[in-house]
């Protein structure tokens, strides 16, 4: 694959997660790697309305989140139909290698996973693989 340049301004990325302290991380490796538009959810109730409010071109989402996790939001988006982007992309963060969850996730269309805490190497790697092919 050459090396072409992702304009990361270009697109709009929604970060789910519950935990304040590790959604403003991610948050912030993100503006690193040069997303400007980064909307965020606390849980994956909120992330479905953000998803209708700002139609994210990409996702990240916690999987274990309460009241509705990163699997409940992932099977909700897919099967929305007041959501622009029902396909967009999504990434889950987690500290999972359970072969269930995985299963699960990819049963209903998850794009990738970065194990949590995410570094900036593997964030970056992740965006510019889903990115580069659009």
């Amino acid at each position: 694959m050459d090396k072409q340049t992702i304009d990361y301004s270009r697109y709009r990325i929604l970060v789910v997660e519950d935990q304040p302290f590790v959604r403003r991380t991610i948050v912030q490796i993100l503006g690193q790697i040069g997303f400007r538009d980064i909307a965020e959810a606390d849980n994956g109730e909120s992330a479905m309305f953000e998803c209708i409010r700002v139609n994210p071109d990409l996702i990240v989402c916690d999987i274990d989140m309460k009241p509705v996790t990163g699997l409940q939001f992932l099977a909700h988006l897919r099967a929305s139909t007041e959501a622009a982007n029902p396909r967009a992309p999504v990434v889950f963060l987690t500290n999972h290698t359970e072969s269930e969850i995985v299963k699960q996730a990819m049963a209903l269309g998850v794009n990738g996973f970065v194990v949590k805490p995410p570094s900036f190497a593997a964030l970056k790697e992740r965006m510019d693989r889903l990115l580069g092919g659009r």
